[in-house]
């Protein structure tokens, strides 16, 4: 029974969306054929991740060579996080898209999209989790193309090619896995010291490899470039999932690596650790300082989620308890924040045409509810209480004291100037919005649609009602991180 219910989340959302498209539906016809699409892919996936029912799915040609698809402790997380963004940003997307040249295209590889991202989700071993990587890369440029203009192009090329390096570099990993002898299946735990006799100082190069290829999608210096690149192009929602699931698929990869095939008490310590915090807490402050000098709304956002993404690497390379809870906690918290962010920004520019921050004096009292929401994300990000925001980043300030190294208070001091210079970055957008001066002349007002502010409302209640109701998540986090460390 549960075999099969994997095998649906992800194959529903794939057929149907290649139903709709082969039968050309337009307006409100492909509109409600999405929505449903997405909607129960997405009941699909929390029924995995939430029924206690044991199953497996595999295709076996070799002991390496293998396709399987498992729910774990890990998986569920990503499972209720795709079932909740999704079908929120599909909603949005119908608003957005309402006089766009060609809606079908992108909804097409938008719900394909998401039956792909269950089955990274779900993947059992390397070899699953690399073959659905790649397609979820693939099926994305799409998303950034959409608006086939220059500037389109150039980012998408930009995003494949940082995207296909990355791989790369966990693909040599799953060739090493190979060569020693291990399977890649995350359920068997890391290489044994018998497989890497040896090869000790060759291994942790590939395991570094692996973390940085990884690290890519996420953002993580100094392949981070595609992101201030694709997301100003790409159209609101698809800079929302990009931003707010797409990044969390390369986190997903280094909590496998990690966790699962190199073994956390073999990088302890080690110079690949000190490497890894490193290049995140670069990665924090660059985004945040790039982020302050930026002036276009939408990059803006790229470049904070450069910083807060690694926010995520960060905990996870504290190779703590509590700092893979913080980790892990930043990964909802910040998908939340980010999609109500891009969503917001996408509502500003579709009803106004307004791009730039230094354009936006008074459009708080046109657009009180999109800016309202923009206000919340925007407390969550900086990590103001009651918020998740919170929550996530004071454990990942307590991983990194945790770590026992010499230099852990550089984690926390970074953390700290970063929250005070991404609230010098967003809430100059909330003040120019909403309190302009007395010499900006009233407008009529260009309020977006219940389409579009639903989601948003949505989760902007969850940024708040998470943090504040929050000890469920972190007891069960607590529960994981104990079994993985």
């Amino acid at each position: 029974m549960k075999a099969l219910l994997l095998v649906l989340t992800v194959l529903l959302p794939i057929v149907l969306a290649l139903v709709w498209r082969f039968r050309r539906l337009e307006g409100k016809s492909l509109n409600r054929a999405t929505l449903c699409t997405v909607a129960a892919g997405a009941c699909l996936a929390a029924l995995s991740a939430l029924l206690p029912l044991e199953g497996e799915i595999s295709l076996r040609w070799t002991d390496m060579l293998t396709l399987s698809l498992r729910v774990d402790g890990v998986s569920r997380v990503w499972l209720l996080l795709i079932a909740v963004i999704w079908p929120g940003v599909a909603l949005y997307a119908t608003e957005y898209l309402e006089h766009d040249a060609n809606p079908g295209r992108f909804f097409l590889f938008y719900t394909i999209t998401q039956g792909v991202l269950h089955g990274l989700a779900m993947s059992g071993n390397l070899v699953t989790f690399y073959m659905f990587y790649e397609a979820m890369t693939l099926l994305t440029v799409p998303l950034v193309l959409h608006n086939m203009d220059k500037e389109a192009v150039a980012a998408s090329i930009k995003y494949l090619i940082y995207s296909v390096i990355g791989a790369s570099a966990a693909l040599i990993g799953i060739f090493f896995v190979g060569a020693v002898g291990g399977t890649g299946d995350f359920a068997a735990g890391a290489l044994t010291a018998e497989q890497l006799a040896g090869r000790e100082g060759l291994a942790m190069g590939i395991f570094m490899a692996m973390l940085v290829g990884f690290g890519v999608k996420a953002g993580m210096f100094p392949m981070h470039g595609w992101l201030p690149t694709a997301h100003p192009v790409a159209p609101a929602p698809a800079s929302a999932v990009l931003s707010g699931v797409i990044t969390k698929m390369g986190v997903l990869g280094v909590i496998r690596v990690l966790y699962s095939v190199a073994g956390v008490e073999r990088l302890r310590g080690t110079w690949v650790q000190m490497a890894l915090l490193g290049l995140t807490t670069l990665t924090i402050l660059m985004g945040s300082l790039l982020a302050l000098k930026e002036k276009k709304l939408k990059k803006r956002l790229a470049y904070s989620s450069v910083s807060q993404v690694s926010y995520v690497l960060f905990g996870l390379f504290t190779m703590t308890e509590i700092g893979f809870v913080g980790a892990v906690l930043h990964v909802l918290f910040h998908s939340l924040m980010k999609n109500t962010l891009f969503m917001s920004a996408g509502s500003i520019i579709h009803k106004t045409e307004k791009t730039l921050v230094t354009e936006m004096d008074g459009l708080g009292r046109r657009m009180p509810w999109t800016y309202a929401f923009f206000t919340v994300a925007s407390l969550g990000l900086v990590g103001i209480p009651p918020t998740g925001g919170f929550i996530s980043k004071w454990n990942l300030a307590q991983g990194a004291l945790a770590t026992g190294l010499s230099v852990n208070w550089i984690g926390p001091t970074v953390l700290l100037i970063s929250a005070i210079l991404t609230a010098a970055y967003l809430f100059t957008v909330v003040i120019k919005g909403c309190f302009p001066g007395e010499d900006v002349k009233p407008e009529p007002n260009c309020e977006a649609g219940i389409p579009m502010l639903a989601p948003m409302a949505v989760f902007a209640a969850l940024i708040v009602l998470l943090g504040v109701f929050s000890g469920p998540i972190i007891s069960y986090l607590e529960t994981l991180a104990s079994t993985l460390l």
